[in-house]
């Protein structure tokens, strides 16, 4: 979907038109390589752009973290360095992804070992939202925005609608987490940015039960202070704010990515360590890694909300 940059310019998320149509070489590549060895020699016109995406979870003030059944270790060898690194990898057949029905703009997952549960992702830019109707028309699950870091002189700004979203979302019966949109250019600016989306989910009163999400990004259009970032810089900020988010909510965090990203700027020890909140618009996620959450659509219509709305499945194991 095409959405606002936080300064309410216009980018689309993924616009790295070059990558994608050498995509299916990547992704057999990356089933021996693995993400350390992967070059990075692709155009910065096709660097992943500014989304404000991701998810949240709890202890502190209010708010716990839900367990996770974590997906089978199966691994996709990679090397780093002299070592050989391992990387969890994507556990899903891709002909098990169906639309619900003929009709249905709503992908599922069909597999008596998974259950797929629908979601949204919001932000202040959706404006006044009816939870009960987006509760009735079948999503049981929401990542709100809490914030971001200015992309200009990088100010850390609270996301207006963070709270309200959250407290609506909750009565309704939705499953609650929340995203922060990063651009800290070091550890200490990630680690500020965790405790800064820890004081919003406290403040909130909600009882999360989805992680906080580590969602850093590149500015599309315009130049933003972290895009030249090298992938060890990347990764140890993510790892940042883990570290500072769970320490001061005992939370999950999770990491926002996309295909692109994956190959060129996190390490796999980052891949492993995380939970992973996935963007890919196909329909069936071409990523060779594991992932919890797939957003698989920026032009959903949803009751309840103006406008087009980000989709996103939730794929659980059940037994």
């Amino acid at each position: 979907m095409s959405k606002k940059n936080d300064d309410g310019r216009e980018s689309g998320e993924f616009k790295e038109t070059a990558f994608y149509a050498v995509l299916p070489l990547l992704v057999v590549a990356s089933l021996f390589r693995g993400c350390s060895a992967r070059s990075a020699e692709i155009p910065d016109a096709m660097k992943q752009t500014t989304a404000a995406q991701q998810i949240v979870s709890d202890e502190a003030a209010g708010t716990r973290a839900a367990d996770y059944k974590a997906e089978p270790e199966e691994e996709t060898g990679s090397t780093k360095g002299p070592e050989t690194v391992t990387v969890r990898s994507n556990p899903y057949n891709p002909a098990n992804f169906s639309y619900l029905d003929e009709i249905s703009e709503n992908i599922a997952y069909f597999d008596e070992n998974y259950e797929s549960l629908q979601g949204i992702d919001v932000s202040d830019h959706q404006g006044e939202i009816d939870w009960e109707a987006v509760a009735d028309a079948g999503y049981e699950f929401v990542f709100v925005r809490v914030g971001f870091r200015g992309y200009g002189e990088g100010t850390l700004n609270e996301d207006s609608m963070a709270i309200q979203y959250m407290q609506g979302a909750d009565a309704a019966g939705l499953e609650v987490g929340a995203y922060f949109f990063s651009q800290a250019l070091d550890e200490e600016e990630a680690a500020e940015e965790a405790l800064f989306a820890v004081d919003v989910i406290e403040r909130s009163g909600v009882k999360m039960t989805l992680p906080l999400v580590y969602d850093p990004e590149f500015i599309e259009g315009t130049e933003g202070r972290a895009d030249n970032l090298s992938r060890e810089q990347i990764s140890a900020n993510a790892h940042a704010f883990k570290e500072a988010a769970e320490k001061a909510m005992k939370c999950k965090t999770a990491l926002y990515t996309n295909l692109y990203w994956e190959n060129n700027y996190f390490d796999n020890e980052t891949l492993n360590d995380f939970e992973i909140w996935y963007a890919d618009y196909e329909e069936a996620p071409q990523t060779p890694y594991h992932f919890t959450w797939w957003q698989y659509s920026e032009t959903g219509s949803v009751p309840g909300i103006k406008g087009e709305m980000d989709l996103n499945l939730w794929i659980k194991r059940v037994d």
